[in-house]
């Protein structure tokens, strides 16, 4: 007996969110089908009746990787900018890989990839671009906005020094203040 069409979308869905944490904590390259299919407590065999291959997966799990990024930084979010900017900034903090910023986290494993998984993850930072718009009322205040607090925490994950960590992140906080906030 065949699954029914509500099983088959709620199996997709899982191996969707289990491919965005996955691939937000260890990029295209280190993510294999097995890996996302153990996560999402399936068998290997039923990806393919989902998916065609890795590539289109990423492709479909970079806009729920965004989803649930932005889930989580509202959760529980004044409607201060300043309060969600700091939360991003701080995102790090207590939290695995998998529950960061797909943007700043993909930002160098997306070059690499080809033009439509390009074009997905654009689609994502434009969205970005518009929410905190929506709080700052200028286009290239908000760009501005974006690009560093997605560089910020991007460089952020690189570094090894917890104070030096803390001083760039504080920093890039302290300049990109709001005061219509």
């Amino acid at each position: 007996m065949p699954w029914d069409a509500n099983h088959k979308h709620q199996s997709r869905q899982r191996i969707l969110e289990a491919a965005a944490q996955l691939f937000v904590a260890r990029g295209f390259d280190g993510v294999g089908i097995d890996d996302v299919m153990q996560q999402a407590n399936m068998t290997r065999g039923a990806f393919y009746s989902h998916f065609k291959s890795k590539s289109e997966l990423y492709h479909e799990a970079i806009p729920v990787a965004g989803f649930i990024a932005k889930e989580q930084l509202e959760a529980g979010c004044s409607n201060s900018f300043n309060v969600l900017k700091h939360n991003y900034l701080n995102q790090h903090k207590g939290a695995d890989d998998t529950q960061l910023c797909p943007i700043a986290l993909l930002i160098s494993d997306i070059r690499h990839r080809d033009p439509a998984i390009r074009e997905t993850y654009e689609k994502v930072f434009a969205g970005f671009v518009e929410y905190i718009n929506s709080h700052v009322n200028e286009r290239s205040a908000a760009l501005a906005q974006a690009a560093t607090m997605i560089g910020a925490v991007a460089l952020a994950q690189t570094l090894t020094d917890e104070s030096l960590k803390a001083e760039l992140l504080a920093a890039c906080e302290a300049a990109t203040r709001c005061e219509q906030d």
